[in-house]
Order: C-alpha cells, then sequence, then structure tokens
C-alpha cells in the first residue's frame, strides 16, 4: 500500500540573526530525507516523501518517522538551532498534505478521515473557497458527492485531478529533488563587515546548507572554497577567497568550521564583505555514510580530535612552515634516509594516495599487498631510533671499540658503501668525505643500552700504521 509523509520544520535559534530563511529551512529538511528515500519533492510549504519502497528497510513507519525527526532535530541542534517538526501520514500526497495542514490549524490527538479534512486542505480548492463556502461544500466528502460535469464547468478541471490524485485514481506526480553534482551558494550578509574574524556568522549559515547537501547525497567535503565579495566603491578587487583542504572527508563539520575561522583570524579584508559565497571543491561518496549519521549514541560518536585534525587546525593557525614531519626518502644512507616537510602537505599527499587505491579497487589492494611483502624482505637491517648529528670517534681495544666501558657485539656488519657522505646541513652535491666504506654493528653497552656503531675503511691503500679500522658511534635504539 502506498504511505506518503508530510513534513514542516520551523526553527528558532538561541542568539543572532536566523540560521536560514523559510525557501533554505525547505531545501535541508528536503536534503536530509533523501536519506530515507529518493522520491522527496518540495509542495508549497511542505516536503512530502514517498516512504512505500523504504518501510521495511527502516522497520516500519512509525520507526522511520521517528529516525526521520531525530535527524532532523540532530542536524539542526548541531549548529544550535531548535526545529520544530510537524508531520503526517496518508496513502496519497495530497492526503498527507491535507493532514498535516488540518493539524497545524487544529492541532489534537488523532488522525483525520479523508472525507472530514476541510476544503483549505487542498491546494486546487484555495481560489474557490468563497463559492464553495456558499454552496455549503466545507470537506472533501462534501466536494464529492457534487456532480463531476458541474465542479468541472464551474470550477475548472484542475480541482478535480486534484481529488482524483487524493483518492488514489491517478498518479501522484512530483517533481522529484536531485541535488546537485556540486554545492554553491551565495548569502547576502546582514551588514557590511570589515574584520576577518566577523565573517564566521556568515560563513557558518553557509556551512549548515553544506551539511545538509553533503548527508542527503552521502558524501564527505576534502575541500571547498569560501569566496568574500568586497563593496565596489573601494578601488581594489572585486573579491578574496581562500581554500580549505582536509586529509579525510569530513561529513560532520565541526572540524572544517574550525579551519575555516583559524584561516579568517588571520586575513585582513582591504574592503568591506557586503556578501559570502561557498563552493565544494572536491567530495566523496561514504560508504557507511547512513549508519554514521543516523546513531544518537554518544558512545559511537567520536570522542576528541584525531590526530589529522589537530595538525590540520595548528597549520592553520601557525602556518605550513611550523608543523613538520619526516618522511622517508628512497636513499641507502643514514643521514639521508628522511627528510622534514609540511606535516599537512604529507598528510594530504597519503590521504589521496588511499583514496586513489580505493579506486582502483582490489587490483591496487593486491599491488600493495605484494609491495608489503617485498619491503618486509627489505627489513633485514635494524635501524636505530635517534642518529647524532655528527658520528663520535670512539676509542678502541684491540679490534673493538669502547664506549663507557666494554661493548657486547649483537648484529652485524652491514656494509653501506658511497661515493660521498652528505651530513645535516651540508649542501647536496658537496663531497664531505672520499668514497668510504662503512660497516654497521649493533653493539650493547651497559650504561648505554643498544649502540649503532660503524667503522670505516677507506678504499685506497693506506701506510700500515693506519691500517686498523676507525669506530664511530652514529646512533641509538630506544
Amino acid at each position: 500500500m502506498p504511505c506518503w509523509i508530510a513534513l514542516q520544520t520551523a526553527i528558532t535559534t538561541e542568539s543572532g540573526p536566523a540560521l536560514m530563511d523559510e525557501a533554505a529551512l525547505q531545501r535541508t529538511v528536503a536534503s536530509l530525507a533523501l536519506g530515507f528515500t529518493p522520491r522527496v519533492a518540495m509542495v508549497d510549504e511542505a516536503v512530502l516523501l514517498d516512504v512505500t519502497g523504504s518501510l521495511r528497510l527502516f522497520g516500519g513507519l512509525a520507526r522511520l518517522m521517528q529516525l526521520l525527526a531525530q535527524r532532523i532535530a540532530l542536524f539542526f541542534e548541531s549548529n544550535r538551532a531548535l526545529a520544530l517538526i510537524w508531520r503526517a501520514q496518508g496513502a496519497t500526497s495530497l492526503i498527507a498534505l491535507g493532514r498535516l495542514r488540518h493539524a497545524a490549524g487544529k492541532p489534537g490527538p488523532g488522525r483525520t478521515r479523508v472525507a472530514d479534512l476541510p476544503m483549505h486542505t487542498l491546494t486546487a480548492a484555495r481560489p474557490h473557497l468563497g463559492v464553495l463556502e456558499r454552496i455549503g461544500c466545507r470537506s472533501w466528502d462534501d466536494l464529492l458527492r457534487l456532480p463531476r460535469d458541474g465542479v468541472a464547468r464551474r470550477f475548472g478541471a484542475e480541482l478535480l485531478e486534484a481529488l482524483d490524485r487524493a483518492r488514489g485514481s491517478l498518479p501522484d506526480n512530483h517533481d522529484w529533488l536531485v541535488l546537485p553534482e556540486h554545492f554553491e551558494e551565495k548569502i547576502e550578509l546582514n551588514a557590511l563587515v570589515t574584520h576577518g574574524p566577523a565573517l564566521m556568522a556568515g560563513a557558518e549559515r553557509l556551512l549548515a546548507g553544506l551539511h545538509a547537501w553533503l548527508l542527503g547525497r552521502q558524501s564527505g567535503i576534502c575541500a571547498l572554497r569560501l569566496t568574500w565579495h568586497l563593496d565596489k566603491r573601494r578601488d581594489v578587487v572585486p573579491s578574496g577567497e581562500m581554500d580549505v583542504r582536509t586529509a579525510q572527508p569530513a561529513q560532520d563539520l565541526r572540524h572544517v568550521t574550525r579551519l575555516i575561522a583559524e584561516h579568517l583570524a588571520q586575513q585582513q579584508l582591504p574592503a568591506p564583505v557586503h556578501s559570502l559565497s561557498l563552493r565544494s571543491l572536491v567530495t566523496e561518496p561514504l560508504v557507511d555514510a547512513a549508519a554514521a549519521t543516523t546513531s544518537l549514541l554518544m558512545e559511537a560518536r567520536r570522542q576528541g580530535d584525531s590526530a589529522v585534525e589537530l595538525i590540520e587546525r595548528l597549520s592553520a593557525r601557525l602556518g605550513p612552515a611550523q608543523v613538520q614531519a619526516w618522511q622517508p626518502c628512497a636513499d641507502h644512507r643514514p643521514e639521508q634516509m628522511q627528510r622534514w616537510v609540511s606535516a599537512q602537505g604529507a598528510i594530504q599527499l597519503i590521504a589521496g594516495g588511499a583514496r586513489q587505491t580505493r579506486a582502483r579497487g582490489q587490483k591496487g589492494l593486491k599491488k600493495m599487498e605484494a609491495g608489503a611483502e617485498e619491503g618486509a624482505a627489505r627489513t633485514d637491517a635494524l635501524y636505530p631510533t635517534w642518529l647524532l648529528p655528527e658520528p663520535i670517534r670512539l676509542a678502541a681495544v684491540g679490534d673493538s671499540p669502547v664506549y663507557q666501558g666494554p661493548l657486547l657485539r649483537l648484529a652485524g656488519p652491514q656494509r653501506l658503501e658511497a661515493s660521498g657522505w652528505l651530513m645535516n646541513g651540508e649542501a647536496a652535491g658537496v663531497r664531505s668525505k672520499p668514497a668510504a666504506i662503512r660497516d654497521y654493528f649493533i653493539y650493547r653497552s651497559q650504561q648505554a643500552g643498544l649502540l649503532w656503531i660503524f667503522s670505516e675503511r677507506l678504499p685506497v691503500p693506506q701506510p700500515a700504521d693506519t691500517q686498523r679500522r676507525a669506530w664511530y658511534l652514529h646512533g641509538f635504539f630506544a
């Protein structure tokens, strides 16, 4: 049996201006409803949902309506607004809409019979309410009792078609809501803004619409662009913009909101701003978005910020160059096996590679597994946790090094040979030493723990009194 739900929502914000106007509110509720059925339409002041094919998936009509109301309330609560929700159900869209309008006029328990719905609840009858009232038609049933030919001649065919659609004799045809591929919205600010941090109030209004769009498309945002439009009376560029990127696709925009606030706090506006626009640049579908967004259990929500979110927020506040992370390099020389790069750029590069791997599917996964096995075969050598800025020359007893007492050899040698060694702080291409061969060993010291020590022998012939190997301490193990 067909089943329709009609929704009408009003919101009140805790403080400050309204979060959105009525049109934006209706679009937002319709976007949230797309998480329960693809057949969503905006008709007059209400949002209509055909949930016939979704009842079994969500455990029945009562459960579906409860989850829908909870999602709407939770969405506006996260945006510091209180949502007032009116809903009604019917076998057709016009019955659900009529019951919704009747309940709004006369709130009370129970469900009104279709025959008893007043004429003003039918949109097609509203232009003729005066005439219908004078001839005694006060409910849908009264109008159905009149001769059809006379009703068509007096009120037009649209009224009869609406009645047939309400009774199920004609199909419910609506323009179903289809969300655009990219989110783009522009708003006018209530007043001219001259300071960057003051733009945050307008940005939050745009982010609320973006959040609903993401929920409707079951996607997460990876990059977006905020543009502010400057007063044209000033001799400056007409607009300014900033891009915000995240390493992980975000559907809960609290982290994105904090990033935008950090950027705007450092923004210098050359002229007053009169409007803002927001556009999505990169999005990614989330497979488990429906399960993640409908959970209302506190333990199901992640508490606190992740390490990636912390790095991105610190990079936005201090600058990308001030937050760094090490990155491995394909070099056999210990001093050149890693380099320091921007932490934000590093995590975005890793996340981008992970997204490409997921897009390649199982074929790419098999290549990664093969690469992991190959990498495991190259982990024969054990490398220390810390390297010294410069190797320390050690004393030797016989042909063994000494450091704070005698040492016990545990592993080695591992031979490394290079035409030149670049130490920390030296420019590329500068040869600090002639071509050398190093044999690395792991020694244990009773006082200092595990040590990484190498002995160096020059490949060219040396005098007899210098044939003994020179020992150097190069690093420590944790």
